[in-house]
């Protein structure tokens, strides 16, 4: 397996990592059962039950299910196409970017408004930095690879 097909495996690893944290707190919230959350208390609660964790309606949990599945999905396309694995790493990229984006936002309304600390969100959001670390990587990993003629 070469050095790029290992990225884009670990890619896909944390990417699963993301599916079952996720998947954890949409159940727990449809259930209606409190959160595990070891570093701040109620925090996590606190913030699953703030306005701002639903999206038009959609439970900001099951966003993360859609979009970690998404890093795994693109991650395995990357690595079963050698002629579009620049493309799906673009994606990758630009997907990431977007994630990052919103993450960012929602840590500030966590800190400033709803003035809660989740460290099921705060592990999301390292998730999403390792990912952005990973598709750098393969980027230019894929960058330094001599093209075939």
């Amino acid at each position: 397996m070469n050095r790029n097909r290992k990225l884009l495996f670990a890619i896909a690893l944390v990417a699963v990592g993301g599916v079952l944290v996720a998947t954890y707190d949409f159940v727990a919230l449809m259930l209606h059962i409190p959160l595990f959350c070891p570093f701040a208390g109620k925090g996590c609660d606190i913030v699953q039950d703030s306005p701002y964790a639903v999206v038009f309606g959609i439970p900001l949990s099951f966003l993360g299910i859609l979009g970690f599945t998404s890093y795994v999905l693109f991650s395995w396309l990357a690595a079963r196409s050698d002629a579009r694995r620049f493309r799906y790493l673009l994606a990758l990229a630009a997907f990431c970017a977007i994630q990052l984006t919103g993450m960012a936002y929602f840590s500030y309304i966590e800190l400033t408004v709803i003035r809660a600390v989740c460290s099921i969100c705060v592990f999301s959001a390292a998730l999403h930095l390792t990912l952005a670390t990973l598709i750098i990587s393969a980027l230019r990993r894929n960058s330094a690879e001599p093209r075939a003629a």
